[in-house]
């Protein structure tokens, strides 16, 4: 008893003398000058001053708080491979370097830190995981790009000097995601990870993941099998589409595939958790659902439904009906697995481009439309959804949809969100109408589209060119529905890795500096000079971007 008394009040000492510390060696030193400050996203407050920082071997760090686990661990794992070293742990504050405290009345806001270096001694403030994870990024921002190489070869650099700074910061908004499409290509594991890490790198922290569509199902459900077995393989030989509009690019004479195990994915939330990103999976519903239509086709379609339609892609009956009760039973044992599967407290249903001409011969749905005084098919969609919610509220989950489930009747919570992908006008109208909303408007934050108009760029061209300066230009209307922002990359041009993070990259800057920095600290010039810098940090990493 005694033994444990004594360790408490020691641990007890160590935190009050680190404060005192901290208070004693803040900002005299100080300045107001931001020609030291190289990170991305651009803080809420940053004032440098003279010197530096010297990391080394020497070095020691104190914690005072489990939160900062995580946030350490990455530190170590990069100085391990390109330092050939990690820092060791002091037993006291005081004879420690590097300092890590839980301050949830000093840092007030959810996911901020402030970060202090001076010549003598690293200080890290935060009130959550995110917040210790996102101080040790931008400390490691700050050092030389070579902490952030995935392979070394050579002799090890062993020492690092960080610029004598403070910051404050915080981000603008809860909802930093983006969005990549393994459905229309598929990704490995290992580019899954590096892509994840790449975000978490930018705090960013929602990885929205499209694993359903009509050209492949990538999630493997135990309970129906041929999900993966059929709806995950294309081309020769194949019941799915491989061309579409706007075309697939690539050769189309081969068959291809690939999905993700349930361990796999589990492997991979862990992964993001790690970083402070959380994983939504998307199943896309009614429409492009060709991939679970073909697998199961007894289960998700009329069969006196005579109907032929094409969707906007120029996909074939690729819509599930919703007048079948065993529609609902296949999406309730798919929607319990991946329930299972993913922590996220949400899961995006799709809901967008339901095709016209669906449903308009089947006997099935005339029958539900008459039993239900319905008029139109947009009244049968919000029947679907209104559905489907209720299936996620026994599975302890809630909805995000894409914008066009929310112009329906649908009888869904109010917790709901709805992204908004065909305009920002629109995601204002629905925050206007008390809808929880996400801006992913085509015109800045698609980033499947070429950067510039051009036959060397890769890319779509069905919408507006998006530039890097363009997604900078994005001013979101704060509002307390609109959640956040998000960028998709839709995959139907994206051959291999190259290509996606060329599209990705450096828009993907410009993207976490709109979803995190306050529009009052934002200047095109400045981050233009940050972004350089961050290009480096890409090269190192293998990345294929595209110059400014």
């Amino acid at each position: 008893m005694f033994k444990n008394n004594y360790i408490v009040w020691n641990q007890w000492l160590s935190s009050l003398l680190y404060t005192v510390l901290l208070a004693l060696t803040l900002p005299p030193f100080l300045n107001a000058k931001n020609s030291t400050n190289t990170i991305i996203p651009k803080p809420q407050s940053f004032h440098a001053g003279k010197g530096s920082f010297t990391l080394n071997q020497q070095t020691s760090y104190y914690s005072d708080t489990a939160l900062a686990k995580r946030a350490i661990g990455y530190l170590q794992q990069h100085l391990k491979r390109n330092a050939g070293y990690t820092l060791k742990k002091s037993k006291t504050a005081k004879i420690s370097k590097f300092l890590f405290s839980a301050t949830p009345k000093k840092v007030n806001k959810a996911e901020g830190y402030r970060l202090t270096v001076t010549k003598n001694k690293i200080y890290i403030e935060a009130r959550d995981r995110a917040g210790f994870f996102y101080a040790v990024v931008s400390f490691m921002q700050m050092m030389d790009a070579g902490i952030w190489k995935e392979k070394h070869a050579g002799k090890k650099q062993k020492s690092w000097n960080v610029p004598v700074c403070h910051i404050k910061d915080y981000p603008h908004f809860a909802w930093r995601g983006m969005m990549l499409d393994s459905s229309r290509n598929f990704f490995s594991v290992s580019y899954i990870k590096k892509f994840i890490d790449r975000m978490a790198q930018h705090k960013l922290n929602r990885f929205h993941w499209h694993l359903t569509d009509d050209e492949g199902w990538r999630i493997e459900i135990k309970r129906y099998p041929l999900l993966t077995k059929v709806g995950a393989a294309r081309g020769p030989g194949t019941k799915l589409p491989f061309s579409t509009y706007p075309a697939m690019r690539g050769s189309k004479n081969k068959r291809q595939s690939g999905y993700y195990s349930q361990r796999e994915i589990r492997e991979i939330i862990a992964y993001a958790r790690a970083r402070s990103v959380e994983i939504l999976p998307e199943i896309d519903m009614p429409g492009h659902a060709k991939a679970a239509i073909v697998s199961y086709p007894k289960l998700l379609q009329d069969p006196k439904d005579k109907s032929y339609y094409r969707s906007v892609q120029k996909v074939s009956n690729n819509t599930i009906n919703p007048a079948r009760e065993s529609t609902y039973i296949f999406l309730d044992n798919v929607l319990k697995e991946v329930s299972a599967l993913f922590p996220f407290g949400y899961i995006h249903l799709g809901g967008d481009e339901v095709p016209k001409g669906a449903w308009q011969k089947s006997p099935a749905v005339k029958k539900l439309m008459k039993s239900k005084g319905f008029k139109n098919n947009k009244e049968v969609r919000a029947y679907f959804f209104s559905r489907l919610d209720r299936i996620l509220a026994k599975h302890h989950k809630k909805m995000i949809a894409w914008q066009e489930v929310a112009k329906g009747k649908a009888k869904l919570r109010n917790n709901n969100i709805f992204m908004a992908w065909k305009s920002p006008k629109d995601g204002y109208y629905l925050a206007r109408k008390r809808h929880h909303v996400i801006l992913a408007p085509v015109q800045y934050l698609y980033f499947d589209q070429q950067y510039v108009r051009s036959k060397k760029e890769p890319g779509h061209t069905w919408s507006t060119p998006v530039s890097t300066k363009k997604v900078y230009s994005f001013t979101p209307k704060a509002s307390v529905y609109i959640n956040g922002v998000e960028a998709c990359l839709w995959s139907e041009t994206l051959l291999n890795t190259h290509i996606a993070d060329y599209l990705a990259w450096p828009r993907t800057f410009a993207l976490s500096e709109v979803a995190w920095t306050e529009q009052k600290h934002k200047k095109w010039s400045g981050f233009q000079k940050r972004a350089k810098k961050g290009l480096k940090r890409l090269k190192v990493q293998g990345i294929h971007y595209r110059g400014f």
